[in-house]
């Protein structure tokens, strides 16, 4: 039966993007031009092009993927909340990175948003956002829990410009960034908290920060960011770090305290989220030379380091990929 399940839920996840996706970025496009005049200000036409796509991304492929668990989609105010979320990571991400701030003003941002003295227009829309969604998740302790841990993860991966930073200490900042922050999604949803439900939202996370590592490889590396991607030298070791990731994903889909059918339902959809991931490591391996060790990425084109998800064949593999981890979980 799991052919059969395949083809109805996979290509049910491709007509709904086909349909959807495109009008909710429209959507967020027009909400980000609407609130920049509300502030006085007005966005980089890249965050609002980033933002833009990928919450409209991870609303139809995650956030109503576990709205699904309860028999539903999200509603508007889910959706508004997914989106100010997506535009209050990107410009703390940008902080973050560019180094904008030190930890002591980082701290005061976070934890007393209503003192703050925002210095810029970005700031502002951030102090704005980060106490609108403090004002209306209704599990506000869990939120706190969730958003120190978050803040940490992030203040932790500033030492990721490190040089000589472990690859262990590199894979325990990943996961916990990308757990946590994909966890606070969870608390923009009306559904009643639940640990095995948040276990799996955490696990994702961290599945979704390696693999947008794995395609940030050359962007990473010309900025000085120390990644698992771009520092374990063999793609033997990549994909074990990755697989163990999955597997540990996958267990949180078995544990889930919903019916067998619905765990079909979302296995599946999840699947496409890790085969990007599988992807971007079988390229990495066609630049492992007779050594068997990947190059200074340094010294890479960026052509050789870019995947083209308009290839036919790497939309293929995306479905080969799919197909296998869609029911590894079972």
């Amino acid at each position: 039966m799991y052919p059969i399940y395949f083809a109805y839920f996979i290509t049910s996840l491709i007509i709904n993007s086909l349909t959807k996706l495109r009008k909710t970025e429209n959507w967020a496009k027009s909400y980000l031009t609407d609130l920049a005049i509300k502030l006085d200000g007005k966005f980089e036409d890249t965050i609002v092009k980033k933002v833009s796509r990928y919450q409209s991304i991870q609303l139809h492929f995650v956030a109503n993927s576990f709205s699904k668990l309860h028999g539903r989609l999200n509603n508007e105010k889910e959706v508004e909340r997914n989106l100010l979320f997506f535009l209050m990571s990107v410009l703390y991400d940008e902080i973050i990175d560019n180094q904008k701030m030190n930890e002591r003003e980082l701290d005061n941002l976070f934890y007393h948003p209503e003192l703050a003295n925002p210095s810029n227009f970005n700031e502002k829309v951030l102090i704005y956002i980060h106490q609108k969604l403090i004002d209306q998740v209704n599990d506000k302790e869990h939120y706190w829990k969730t958003l120190q841990n978050t803040h940490q993860a992030q203040i932790d991966s500033k030492k990721q410009f490190d040089p000589l930073i472990a690859t262990d200490e590199i894979l325990d900042i990943t996961k916990r960034k990308g757990g946590y922050t994909l966890l606070m999604c969870r608390h923009y949803l009306i559904d009643p908290q639940n640990d095995l439900i948040d276990n799996c939202w955490y696990s994702l996370g961290g599945l979704i920060q390696m693999t947008n590592d794995l395609y940030d490889t050359y962007k990473d590396t010309q900025d000085g960011i120390n990644t698992f991607a771009n520092q374990i030298k063999r793609t033997k070791l990549l994909s074990d770090a990755y697989e163990t990731q999955l597997n540990t994903f996958n267990l949180t889909i078995k544990n889930l305290p919903i019916s067998k059918m619905k765990k079909i339902e979302f296995g599946i959809n999840m699947s496409i989220i890790s085969s990007f991931g599988f992807i971007a490591i079988r390229q990495l391996k066609q630049l492992e030379k007779q050594s068997n060790f990947l190059p200074n990425f340094k010294e890479v084109d960026r052509k050789d380091l870019i995947i083209d998800m308009e290839k036919i064949s790497n939309r293929c593999r995306l479905l080969h990929y799919s197909y296998k981890i869609g029911k590894s979980w079972m």
